[in-house]
């Protein structure tokens, strides 16, 4: 039976909004269904009452649901003030984002979470960021000029569904300067870089990594197996 996979989107420029296509191109290389969900109608919305049922209206229409990478998450929605390393963001999608996995969560679809989404992810669940990693004392993650390629290795926890479904395929690329910090509760750590970033998590119908798959699996076939869990 076809799948119909949610991907939420965010503001581009002059209210466009969009996600990068290796999402929806992953979804359909496996036979199911794209469909995007965009952030916009939460622009000016501010009643959480109502917020909070449309993302569950449109969650309830799909299968399961992607949060995939983009902006950087607004501090004050784990308690911290503006670094000054702190870029752009984007906060209907905060606004939508946060109330979809709570929608996900209350009606027991999966959630794929990749780069600001396990970010993301981890706040709406009680969690906390590194704002920027290299002013943080960790090493650059951001390589945008090798998206599509390896740029460092990861470890795995055996026999965590990340490692299963990536059958180990631990060489990743990396386009992120923020970071779990503080371990949302309900989140276990199944995959760090060598310098102590998390690098993945999961839960029941939660899959989460900070690497980005949806440019690489066209190289390497194993980076399809996070999209693979979430259809199954």
């Amino acid at each position: 039976m076809l799948k119909k996979i949610g991907i939420t989107s965010g503001i581009l420029e002059r209210n466009r909004y969009g996600v990068y296509g290796g999402y929806a191109a992953a979804i359909t290389e496996l036979g199911h269904i794209p469909y995007i969900f965009s952030s916009a109608t939460f622009e000016s919305l501010s009643d959480p009452e109502v917020l909070d049922d449309i993302a569950s209206e449109m969650v309830r229409s799909v299968d399961s649901i992607i949060l995939p990478g983009g902006y950087d998450v607004q501090p004050f929605l784990y308690g911290e003030p503006d670094s000054p390393e702190l870029q752009q963001v984007d906060p209907a999608r905060d606004l939508f984002e946060i109330a979809a996995i709570k929608a996900a969560r209350s009606q027991s679809k999966k959630i794929l979470a990749i780069c600001r989404g396990i970010q993301i992810l981890n706040v709406a669940l009680g969690g906390t960021l590194y704002q920027d990693l290299p002013s943080s004392g960790f090493a650059n993650h951001s390589d945008i000029e090798n998206e599509h390629t390896p740029s460092h290795k990861v470890g795995f926890n055996p026999g965590s569904k990340i490692a299963k479904y990536t059958n180990h395929a631990d060489a990743v690329n990396t386009l992120h300067h923020q970071a779990i910090k503080d371990l949302a509760p309900g989140l276990e750590v199944t995959a760090s870089s060598e310098d102590g970033i998390i690098e993945g998590v999961e839960a029941e119908d939660i899959l989460a990594v900070q690497w980005h798959p949806e440019r690489m699996w066209r190289g390497d076939r194993n980076h399809l197996g996070t999209f693979e869990w979430l259809v199954e």
